[in-house]
């Protein structure tokens, strides 16, 4: 059983990127946790700890704790784990899904996913909108063992809101390696650039709060619309 501050973490997590405090832009007073969730003073401090850690709040003493602005409405976050619906919630987000198809993983997909050689693992593919310009080329892998149904509908949409919703799993973290490529033909056809045009790529391995790994990733952003954020802390 996890610790209850994880809970905690993964249960106001969960509430964030939902939305259930953009109006207030605040957390629940200290006091108000600690009744909601029946645990300790220190058990709270902690959970807010991790969640200030994440980026996700910051406290102002004698005021409260406060949500952070991580994106500003025009920026993908390098820190949080929303996914393109809830970075740009504002805005038209939309998805044409080119390949979504069950696979043999080989052994060098296996390697990366944790998964055995030959294990059945979705190939999808997504050109997603941002107001209606071609703005990522995404390119997912999932092992069937973890995510064991996926279609057409529900890519058409957030995959991420599915993972938490629907198969009501905590996304726990992820580790990102960003670079830069020369685009080929077929992408930069796709984001309606020129062939040898540049482009930002991330590489993704996203995990559940249980330290499973659900999705190896790679995004190909366009360079006309793609702008990043990250948060530091000191």
């Amino acid at each position: 059983m996890a610790a209850k501050y994880k809970e905690i973490v993964d249960d106001l997590t969960q509430a964030i990127l939902e939305g259930k405090y953009d109006e207030t832009r605040k957390l629940p007073r200290e006091e108000d946790l600690i009744q909601m969730y029946g645990v300790s003073r220190s058990t709270v401090r902690k959970a807010i700890g991790v969640l200030v850690s994440k980026g996700y709040i910051y406290q102002v003493q004698g005021s409260g704790i406060f949500l952070r602005e991580t994106t500003g409405g025009d920026y993908i976050s390098l820190e949080q784990l929303k996914g393109l619906t809830r970075d740009f919630p504002d805005e038209q987000i939309s998805s044409k899904v080119l390949h979504c198809e069950v696979i043999e993983a080989s052994e060098k997909l296996a390697e990366m996913l944790n998964i055995k050689p030959g294990a059945l693992t979705y190939f999808v593919k997504r050109l997603r909108f941002k107001e209606g310009k071609p703005f990522t080329i995404e390119t997912s892998y999932y092992p069937k063992e973890v995510i064991p149904y996926l279609n057409e509908d529900i890519l058409q949409n957030s995959f991420y809101s599915y993972v938490l919703n629907d198969l009501r799993f905590g996304i726990g973290f992820a580790d990102k390696i960003l670079y830069a490529i020369k685009l080929e033909e077929e992408d930069a056809k796709l984001l309606e650039l020129d062939s040898g045009d540049p482009a930002l790529v991330i590489d993704a391995k996203v995990y559940l709060t249980n330290g499973t790994m659900f999705e190896f990733s790679r995004s190909v952003h366009n360079y006309k619309y793609a702008r990043f954020l990250t948060n530091v802390n000191f």
